[in-house]
């Protein structure tokens, strides 16, 4: 019961940092120039990859103090929306599309007075008293859906004034989502509850319906109860039935919950009796047994179990290669069906080494296998060093090749840049045609990602020098590769669909890093000025060069890799 309510208050926990977080990311990149809260699709952009990243959010916005809005919307199917709305004379002008996985999109609505301001709205007027980060009390959400409870950050401009409101909202029949598969008991209940008593989302045992879910005597008793004792175990007798309960509380910014436990006593009893009897009825039964056929089934199951110990030993000398045929269905049988999952799964661990083990380094690949917690589902932000690389003139080399050759000499280029990633500790995110895009610092993060991104580019340009000469030996002209560096704050997670996932980083500074290796030249190593500012104790570059690049708002500084000292 214990373990259940803390389960219950970790779930809700996690949810609710992972929005101060994004709220607080959005007015970060706001701060920082990399996201123009006045652009619309940049906005867009931002609350879509949020939605994305976070599967239990349901609202993703921006409200400026002018009354433009932009968000961005999960509905109860899944189905995803986004909704702009803005001042036209005096009334509130709405455009509202439907934004399918391909990224094509459907108009859904268009309306001349919305009548939306989010000026108006209790959690704008609030982060704008408070002048930081706050939540709401749960509220009824403008659009419908019934309660939830908003997140709101506030974006000051230069002298303190409000321009906006960063929003991150969940509807409470979602955030019930979490206890669904909290198994308590049979009869047993778990309530949120506000710290005035207000049950806020809760459900019953036995799959009772959305209307059935919350007993409203029971959870009055319960916080009665909660309130008197001043404990987090408690007992209490209800309508003839006496119950345990154990209550945790948790702090939503400002706000405190209760989250609680009830479970009718006569559960556990019930269960403990019906327990002894079956104990019991196995015990003579096993007496009987023994006592009829002992000495014939020690000889029966002696032979299986002596080819199953020396399968075992094989097994613990790594010896995966071997047979596992159940021949029973009895309990040999499921043994040997286990010690053959079990080799199965030894097989598919090593392969998975192996093939993980081609785009991070051996180190990685094993502390990813080891700890299944390492890689965080969901989306986190992250600083990383990025490196993007690209071979100039490659597209008018391959018409001249031909298609075999092209793809015999691309996969040998990239054979000879892959260990040299997984050496300095890169983890490839992406090859994109002779493009590859590296991440130093996700999944796992390092006090020198900045420093094994600086050096892994160099080593590769000096292992393209050895790779040109072998090529001309073999009579294939020379290549060039340019590498832009960048480091920057991304959301970093697992994006795609329920059928697909794949692990990557979106946000502006992924943008960056492909803007900035447009601009190199064949042989050259473009470094940015955060990047710089972390590895300028061991390298020699150029002075900076102020370049636009397409995408950003401000120019961007990039200065030439010259040399790179060897590490001490």
């Amino acid at each position: 019961m214990l373990q259940a309510v803390r389960l219950t208050a970790a779930n809700a926990d996690r949810a609710l940092e992972d929005a101060e977080s994004t709220v607080r990311l959005g007015v970060l990149l706001a701060k920082q120039g990399q996201l123009n809260p006045d652009n619309a699709e940049a906005l867009e952009r931002f609350t879509l990859a949020v939605l994305s990243a976070h599967q239990h959010v349901s609202w993703v916005s921006y409200g400026s103090s002018t009354d433009h809005f932009l968000g961005a919307k999960r509905d109860d199917r899944g189905n995803i929306f986004v909704n702009h709305s803005f001042p036209v004379g005096s009334r509130i002008r709405l455009e509202e599309d439907r934004i399918f996985p391909d990224g094509s999109r459907e108009a859904i609505r268009r309306v001349d007075d919305h009548g939306y301001r989010p000026t108006q709205r209790t959690y704008f007027q609030a982060a704008v008293a408070k002048r930081d980060l706050v939540w709401t009390e749960p509220y009824e959400f403008y659009a419908g859906g019934g309660l939830g409870i908003t997140c709101a950050a506030p974006l000051l401009d230069a002298k303190g004034n409000v321009r906006g409101v960063f929003t991150v909202d969940f509807l409470l029949d979602r955030l019930a989502g979490t206890l669904e598969d909290l198994r308590v008991s049979k009869h047993g209940r778990v309530f949120i509850a506000t710290g005035q008593g207000t049950i806020l989302v809760g459900r019953r045992g036995s799959g009772a319906s959305r209307a059935e879910v919350i007993d409203a005597e029971l959870a009055s008793a319960t916080l009665r109860r909660a309130a008197v004792e001043q404990q987090t175990t408690f007992e209490f007798e209800h309508q003839g039935t006496r119950y345990l309960g154990r209550a945790v509380p948790m702090t939503v910014g400002d706000l405190t919950w209760l989250v609680e436990v009830v479970v009718p006593e006569h559960d556990y009893t019930q269960q403990i009796d019906a327990e002894a009897r079956v104990a019991l009825g196995l015990g003579i039964l096993a007496l009987v047994v023994a006592a009829a056929g002992g000495v014939a089934v020690a000889r029966w199951i002696a032979s299986p179990l002596r080819e199953l110990a020396d399968v075992a030993r094989r097994i613990r000398h790594g010896q995966l290669d071997v047979t596992i045929a159940p021949r029973s269905r009895d309990e040999i049988g499921v043994l040997a069906r286990a010690m053959g999952d079990m080799v199965h799964a030894l097989r598919d661990r090593d392969f998975v080494r192996e093939t993980f083990g081609r785009y991070v380094s051996p180190e990685l690949a094993e502390r990813a296998l080891r700890d299944r917690g390492a890689l965080r589902l969901g989306g986190e932000v992250r600083e990383v060093a990025m490196l993007m690389s690209d071979l100039r003139g490659f597209t008018e080399l391959s018409e001249r090749l031909g298609p075999a050759a092209m793809i015999d000499l691309l996969n040998r280029y990239l054979a000879r840049m892959t260990p040299v990633i997984v050496q300095h500790g890169g983890t490839i995110d992406e090859f994109i045609g002779d493009a590859i895009f590296v991440l130093f610092g996700a999944p796992f993060s390092g006090p020198d990602d900045a420093e094994r991104a600086v050096r892994c580019a160099w080593a590769m340009q000096q292992a393209l020098v050895a790779f040109d000469e072998e090529n001309q030996a073999q009579g294939l002209p020379r290549l060039t590769m340019g590498i832009g560096l960048h480091l920057g704050p991304v959301v970093a997670g697992n994006i795609g669909s329920p059928e697909r996932l794949k692990y990557g980083v979106v946000g502006p500074a992924v943008n960056m890093v492909s803007r900035i290796q447009t601009l190199t030249a064949g042989g050259e190593v473009l470094l940015s000025d955060d990047l710089l500012s972390r590895v300028s104790s061991f390298v020699t570059v150029t002075p900076g060069r102020v370049e636009r690049v397409k995408g950003a708002r401000e120019p961007v500084t990039v200065h030439c890799l010259l040399a790179v000292k060897d590490p001490a």
